[in-house]
């Protein structure tokens, strides 16, 4: 098997990964049982790095043990969502106000190329488009720790954000391609306050339009 000719560690790491980016899409399903057996089949690996990509991700709230069942993609919560949310105001509002602050003309010009979506039709690549968008503006703050820790927010979202869109009405994806315009825009003219207030309108419609989703579907109490 090809996976067993990398270094362990590499080994490890890319089980992990490829799991985590797995359970963030929701191709593993919040609340789906998970054996380690059948991972190893699936990733084509022993069951030692299937152990520990799980215990890791144990520690980012993605996994739970279960006893004697095996392990479980963590369903999301209200509660989760909610801690969630505002944990990526304060992180995206500190982001944009030290952009517009510090950023010379040519990181702000990168950001032009999310004036547009791609195409509705395709969500992964819709999804990892908003990803990029507000990940642009973190790492281009200028302050590394600040970036870390809002990515480490962001990629937590991808299953949130996949709930929230597949039953967007009113526009469809369009409109959040227009919010993230009207962000750009802001920042472009070095305009924090409004940029601020607009990342906070933006982060607030999610955060409603996911709430309203994730109240009829199975959520952690």
């Amino acid at each position: 098997m090809a996976s067993q000719t990398l270094p362990a560690p590499l080994i490890r790491t890319s089980v992990y990964e490829r799991i985590r980016s797995e359970i963030l899409s929701c191709a593993l399903k919040p609340g789906s049982l998970l054996q380690e057996r059948d991972l190893a089949e699936r990733y084509a690996v022993s069951k030692s790095p299937i152990r520990d990509a799980l215990l890791r991700l144990e520690t980012q709230n993605l996994i739970e043990v279960m006893p004697r069942k095996g392990y479980r993609v963590r369903p999301i919560s209200v509660a989760d969502a909610r801690e969630l949310y505002e944990m990526r105001l304060m992180l995206e509002r500190a982001c944009v106000t030290r952009l517009v602050e510090t950023a010379g003309d040519a990181q702000l010009d990168v950001l032009a190329s999310f004036r547009e979506g791609p195409d509705e039709d395709d969500l992964p690549r819709w999804i990892a488009y908003n990803r990029d968008f507000h990940l642009a503006i973190a790492v281009g703050c200028g302050n590394a720790r600040l970036a870390n820790a809002t990515r480490e927010v962001l990629e937590q979202f991808d299953r949130l954000t996949l709930i929230s869109v597949t039953a967007n009405e009113n526009g469809g994806l369009a409109r959040y391609v227009e919010e993230h315009t009207a962000i750009i825009d802001a920042v472009q003219r070095r305009d924090k306050r409004a940029a601020a207030s607009l990342v906070k309108d933006h982060v607030e419609s999610s955060r409603k339009r996911l709430l309203d989703r994730i109240a009829s579907l199975p959520i952690v109490p």
